[in-house]
């Protein structure tokens, strides 16, 4: 099977409360400790919380994860990514990419106004996929830590 026909065949999709054996999977398909059952099963359920996976042969081979957050000041939610994470052999085949707009159409679908994350200015990979969609760095991002800003309201790009 070419590279191409694997990420036709990916699903992308935010994960449900009954979606828990494939989060558990990730344990063996990340790394160990990943996703613990209890937690995970917490985190699902909750209603402010994001798990969007890339889901290919019934295993995740791609993952982000966040919260929603309300914001004080009247303005629109924010939707913070705490880490997103693509299995080494689906890296550099578009996966990261669809997955990340995935999730910013699904926010943008949401009304949530606006995405962050922090990555290290060290990480190449990650840096570049962020720029790919459209992130836009904070001006005040400093030492090895970057922070990405994502517009979801404007649609992914």
């Amino acid at each position: 099977m070419s590279r191409e026909e694997h990420t036709v065949d990916i699903e992308y999709r935010r994960l449900a409360p009954s979606d828990i054996s494939l989060a558990l999977g990730m344990n063996a398909d990340f790394r160990e400790g990943l996703i613990d059952r209890a937690a995970v099963e917490k985190f699902l359920n909750g209603d402010r919380n994001r798990l969007f996976a890339a889901i290919y042969a019934d295993k995740v081979v791609g993952f982000a994860y966040g919260y929603r957050m309300a914001r004080m000041d009247g303005k629109s939610d924010m939707l913070y990514i705490h880490e997103v994470g693509v299995a080494d052999a689906m890296q550099r085949r578009g996966v990261g990419t669809a997955l990340m707009r995935a999730l910013l159409d699904g926010a943008r679908r949401e009304g949530i106004g606006k995405a962050f994350l922090v990555t290290s200015r060290s990480n190449a990979a990650a840096n570049a996929l962020y720029r790919k969609v459209g992130g836009e760095v904070s001006s005040d991002s400093g030492g090895d830590d970057i922070c990405y800003f994502f517009m979801p309201e404007e649609g992914a790009k």
